[in-house]
């Protein structure tokens, strides 16, 4: 019988670090974000006759994948402000157009030193503060944009919205990034296409 235990012994210790290892690991799986809020859009104003010609550059926004375009077209358009959001072809200029040019910046904060110390820290304790050591990711955004109708300005006004993510160093960035850049382009977007409909 005790022979029994004694070999029943490393068994159990093998069992026990392999569930150990397992937790950690998934322990250190987890993520979340913050920000941006819900956006409660405006009411459009306007019979919704005009056309629009949409201009965006968005070079200056690097996590902006060449999205941010394509989803202020997406929002005027469901502002249903005009009966046509011309982009990226444009069509021959007419009076009734107003031009809706859109510039923004865009950046990325990693927070490299807090990075940098608690990955020296995860390793140098063998992992085991990896489920409770937060990495942090900020996403911001900034759109200045410009309305204007027979080569006169009607408005200029600024936007801007950022997302925070807070993760765990084993944490699988498709899981967290992609959400939150998209929230983030599609937030912009609304507060660009009710600015438009609440300066038309």
């Amino acid at each position: 019988m005790i022979r029994r235990l004694r070999r029943a012994q490393p068994l159990r210790r093998g069992l026990v670090a392999v569930l150990f290892v397992t937790f950690l690991t998934q322990a250190g799986c987890w993520s979340f974000q913050t920000g941006p809020g819900a956006y409660a859009p405006q009411a459009p104003k306007g019979d919704g006759s005009a056309q629009a010609i949409l201009r965006v550059n968005e070079a200056g926004v690097p996590w902006g994948n060449g999205e941010l375009a394509e989803a202020i077209q997406k929002a005027l358009i469901g502002r249903k402000a005009f009966s046509a959001v011309h982009y990226p072809v444009e069509p021959a200029p007419s009076a009734d157009q107003i031009i809706v040019e859109v510039s923004g910046i865009g950046g990325l904060d990693e927070a490299i030193l807090w990075g940098t110390i608690a990955a020296a820290a995860t390793g140098w304790f063998f992992f085991l503060p990896a489920p409770i050591l937060p990495y942090f990711q900020d996403y911001e955004g900034a759109l200045e944009v410009t309305l204007s109708r027979d080569g006169n300005t009607i408005a200029t006004f600024e936007v801007e919205a950022e997302a925070g993510i807070v993760h765990a160093i084993f944490a699988t960035p498709e899981a967290y990034v992609d959400p939150a850049r998209r929230q983030l382009i599609e937030h912009l977007a609304l507060q660009v296409a009710d600015g438009v409909v609440a300066r038309l």
